[in-house]
């Protein structure tokens, strides 16, 4: 899924470790880069095609011993820009996927949406229907807004409220941190039916992070 150039030598991570790198500063974004246009729907869909495992594209990033302006945060999410290295790594090509991907997992800000949360959750009770289901991400993949609006008033998310306190509506970021604690809720909502659909949800958006 990710590519970095080295005379074009493509390298595969894990989206779990893609974006731990770019925590730790190991990928810069240059300045040059046009600004991100971030929408929810677009965050959705680049998640469900995640989920469905379809090819997304490389990232490219270019390795070099110059130093360049970068962004000094992405999505809201502050990087160091005093940090000294015999070799810079740049995002030429993914920015737009990299803040989709960050912001979703861990959190941010996002330009004139300030109030807006841009963390993802995804509803385990969503099952996917068939090799030509593209309308059940909009259920899967919530934004906090759509589980709790309006703190509770609206009606609507009454059903996504009951579930995400039953801990079957989860955040991404708890899959990758405690996905055993998710797994063991669910086996006691189930009544211990191992090959529950919902354990089933669970275990096909674990594997998405492992790969």
């Amino acid at each position: 899924m990710f590519t970095s150039t080295e005379r074009i030598k493509p390298d595969a991570q894990s989206i779990t470790l893609y974006l731990e790198n770019l925590l730790s500063n190991k990928y810069q974004i240059p300045t040059f880069q046009r600004d991100v246009v971030w929408e929810k729907e677009n965050v959705k869909k680049l998640w469900d095609s995640i989920y469905k495992f379809y090819p997304l594209g490389s990232i490219l990033i270019w390795k070099t011993n110059t130093k360049l302006e970068s962004h000094r945060e992405i999505g809201g999410i502050k990087f160091a820009d005093n940090f000294h290295s015999n070799e810079y790594q740049y995002i030429l090509d993914g920015q737009q996927r990299t803040t989709s991907l960050l912001t979703s997992v861990h959190g941010g800000k996002i330009v004139n949406k300030e109030n807006f949360n841009p963390t993802l959750y995804i509803d385990l009770t969503i099952e996917l229907t068939d090799a030509t289901d593209d309308t059940s991400y909009a259920k899967r993949f919530l934004f906090w807004d759509e589980i709790d609006d309006r703190d509770g008033q609206l009606i609507a998310n009454t059903g996504r409220k009951k579930r995400y306190q039953d801990k079957l509506i989860v955040k991404l970021i708890d899959i990758i941190k405690d996905s055993g604690k998710i797994e063991k809720n669910i086996y006691v909502s189930v009544n211990g039916e191992y090959d529950h659909p919902y354990m089933k949800q669970l275990r096909i958006i674990r594997e998405v992070f492992a790969n």
